[in-house]
């Protein structure tokens, strides 16, 4: 029996060190944003000015079919446009019985919790990967609401990056005139941490990074902020006053300077975070990270990794290349570029003390031996795990995004 155990013991010893050994993540000081801080002497240097990155956001804007500039949003949008849009949102799931047969005048919300845009009116089923999950928003976000579902528990919305479906519980209506405050508030807070939890009327609502906080009175200080969150009540917005401490390193008043190690910095506050699908479980998947990471500078990239290569600059192409070439191409993309390859997005670190190009993402999965395995959270790693085809990541590169020169 003795012998039986310690067999056991040992197959069961071995067994953990090859599962350890399979694994992508690296969680060396390679996982540290001081490694990657202190090695680069330049990672502070202004990469784009305000001025230079409202540009870079009117010509990514113009390119993104599911954005839109809500500030100039039309006050009445015809029944062909609104039926297009219900189309185009729900995709594969289109049902022709949510389309309108007159113009419709346009509302105006606010959220006043995270909510989940949905492809369909219907709620999350629970399970890691819901089909119906478009992404998550924010508190204090103006949305255009277009039409009510059947049931009137939800409404087709346009917010400044996605369309959908979003619970009416998630949502207080206004006036045009405050919902353009929420647009384009003059003075606002930005979270810089992952996510951040502000309670109001007794409850916790979740922000993530890079989500935007009106501040008002702004000259006022006592090392407080005085925000502006939004509640309801009755279905309308109510407006509620907050203090938060002016030293809280969890915001910072305005956006944070684009820099590659402000890059760095805001990546590593999601490491180990768990993969939350179209921002299921309060957490991001692979192109709300990079969004998250890039909003919190004041850059308005797509949410959807497709939409984030086909409307950012692209630094490299992979045409024709070795896997040797493809590595050097790497390796002179600027730090902060994204890595896109079919159905995922990475952040570029840069090369390590072996030369190697390494990434930070929201990982979902992985092939090893042809098995499929789950990771399921934001890792560092290399470009040299496997697809189901049993593909490198290096070979299956596309692009490389870039936020400018």
């Amino acid at each position: 029996m003795e012998k039986i155990f310690c067999l056991s013991f040992l197959i069961l010893l071995i067994t953990n060190s090859i599962c350890s050994a399979a694994t992508i993540e690296i969680t060396d000081s390679r996982s540290t944003a001081d490694y990657w801080i202190n090695r680069n002497v330049n990672g502070d240097k202004i990469l784009l000015t305000p001025q230079q990155i409202n540009i870079l956001n009117s010509q990514m804007l113009a390119k993104d079919k599911y954005a839109a500039d809500l500030a100039n949003y039309p006050l009445i949008v015809s029944a062909d446009k609104v039926n297009a849009l219900i189309k185009k949102a729900e995709g594969k799931y289109y049902l022709q019985s949510d389309n309108v047969s007159d113009n419709v005048t346009v509302r105006y919300a606010v959220t006043i919790d995270r909510g989940d845009i949905r492809l369909l009116p219907q709620r999350w089923d629970g399970s890691n990967y819901d089909s119906l999950q478009g992404t998550a928003i924010d508190p204090a976000e103006a949305v255009a609401v277009l039409i009510d579902s059947s049931d009137k528990k939800f409404v087709f919305v346009q917010s400044r990056s996605y369309i959908g479906w979003l619970e009416r519980s998630k949502i207080a209506f206004t006036d045009r005139e405050t919902w353009l405050h929420y647009i384009k508030p003059k003075d606002f807070l930005v979270v810089t941490a992952n996510k951040k939890a502000v309670e109001i009327n007794g409850k916790n609502i979740l922000f993530q990074m890079g989500a935007v906080i009106p501040i008002i009175d702004p000259d006022l200080y006592d090392d407080v902020w005085n925000i502006l969150l939004p509640t309801s009540v009755n279905g309308q917005l109510v407006e509620v006053t907050k203090k938060i401490a002016m030293y809280d390193n969890d915001i910072n008043k305005g956006f944070l300077s684009c820099t590659e190690n402000n890059f760095v910095r805001q990546a590593f506050k999601f490491l180990g975070d768990v993969y939350g699908w179209g921002g299921l479980q309060e957490s991001v998947d692979c192109s709300a990270f990079t969004q998250n990471i890039y909003r919190s500078m004041g850059i308005e990239i797509p949410r959807d990794a497709d939409r984030q290569e086909g409307v950012m600059p692209i630094a490299a192409v992979f045409n024709d290349v070795t896997t040797a070439e493809r590595f050097d191409i790497v390796r002179r993309a600027p730090i902060g570029s994204l890595l896109f390859k079919p159905g995922h997005v990475m952040m570029y670190l840069g090369t390590d003390d072996q030369n190697k190009p390494l990434i930070i993402h929201s990982a979902s999965s992985y092939f090893s031996g042809g098995n499929k395995i789950y990771i399921r959270k934001v890792i560092v790693s290399d470009l040299h795990y496997k697809n189901g085809a049993g593909i490198e990541t290096i070979n299956g590169l596309t692009g490389i995004g870039f936020y400018g020169k």
